[in-house]
């Protein structure tokens, strides 16, 4: 039982860790995509901010760390979740905004 634990617990660190990046990735394609439809180049800073990240957090994370049987997020590892989010969007858009087309890269997925 106690190794089914230590394994669990890894399984919801990696999530904590690894999905936050993947969703500031979608983000800036979501952004991207709009600015594009609209017309619009992909350039200035970045159009989204903090409360909109912590949203996107609290709208998907809870639900896939409830859906294995974790425990909910403290509020240290949504506001981790939330910077990381929002930063790697960032990244994302400015990366975008200095690539010819302002798309974003395949290779930064």
């Amino acid at each position: 039982m106690k190794r089914d634990n230590v394994r669990g617990e890894e399984l919801r660190r990696r999530m904590i860790e690894e999905r936050p990046p993947a969703m500031g990735v979608t983000w800036a394609l979501d952004s991207c995509a709009d600015v594009t439809r609209s017309g619009r180049r992909v350039e200035g800073g970045w159009p989204g901010t903090v409360p909109e990240a912590r949203m996107r957090v609290l709208r998907d994370l809870p639900r896939e760390l409830a859906a294995k049987g974790f425990a909910p997020l403290s509020q240290t590892e949504l506001s981790a979740a939330t910077s990381t989010v929002y930063d790697r969007a960032r990244r994302e858009w400015q990366l975008a905004g200095k690539s010819r087309g302002g798309k974003i890269a395949a290779g930064n997925r």
